[in-house]
């Protein structure tokens, strides 16, 4: 008895097979920027958003955390920008997403560019650089939370921010480098995937 059996032996026993009227494959990344950036300026493009996003990449969130930030004299909570601006913060992992919805992590992706300009700008630095790089000074305004999506990185500098993330998943148990590789290779990165992991300062 053979193991597999052919085309015509299978469509034999089960019928001639055909995809339903409509089909197309569907990637299982559905972020769409172009209607992101639509539907962010339907909001009338609020500064919070962009503030929230910059807040997130540099100080850090998660366990649903998100903090908050100053806005002159107002402390603002990042949950309630959420619910005033109807951003899915709340998802159960590995929720299906439409192509426009707004979650935490999108605005991070969204607003990468800005987020580089103002940790140049400010000479700040992200949790992610303070906690898992080696704290190359020169490293900075690449090393946070969504910017593996930025156009213009260069080798050196995938490399480098996918080390750090590897060095956070070791330390957290977190699988998060799986996306970041993903991500590089969706661009043609040509980095050598690597298991090393580096070595944060102590200072």
């Amino acid at each position: 008895m053979t193991k597999y059996l052919s085309v015509k032996q299978i469509e034999e026993i089960i019928g001639v097979i055909k995809l339903p009227v409509g089909f197309s494959i569907m990637s299982q990344d559905s972020y769409n920027e172009e209607l992101i950036a639509q539907k962010i300026k339907k909001l009338n493009n609020p500064p919070e958003l962009v503030a929230a996003a910059v807040n997130m990449a540099v100080v850090g969130y998660g366990n649903k955390k998100y903090g908050q930030f100053r806005m002159g004299e107002n402390i603002v909570n990042i949950q309630q920008v959420f619910r005033n601006h109807s951003i899915l913060f709340q998802n159960e992992q590995g929720a299906l997403l439409k192509d426009d919805d707004l979650t935490p992590q999108r605005l991070c992706r969204f607003y990468r560019g800005f987020i580089r300009k103002y940790i140049e700008s400010s000479n700040q630095s992200s949790y992610l650089w303070r906690k898992y790089s080696t704290r190359d000074e020169t490293m900075k305004g690449i090393c946070f939370r969504g910017a593996e999506y930025l156009d213009d990185l260069t080798e050196k500098e995938s490399l480098y921010l996918l080390q750090t993330i590897q060095n956070m998943d070791s330390k957290l148990g977190t699988h998060i480098q799986d996306r970041i590789i993903r991500v590089f290779e969706a661009k043609g990165k040509k980095i050598p995937i690597t298991t090393t992991i580096v070595k944060t300062s102590k200072i």
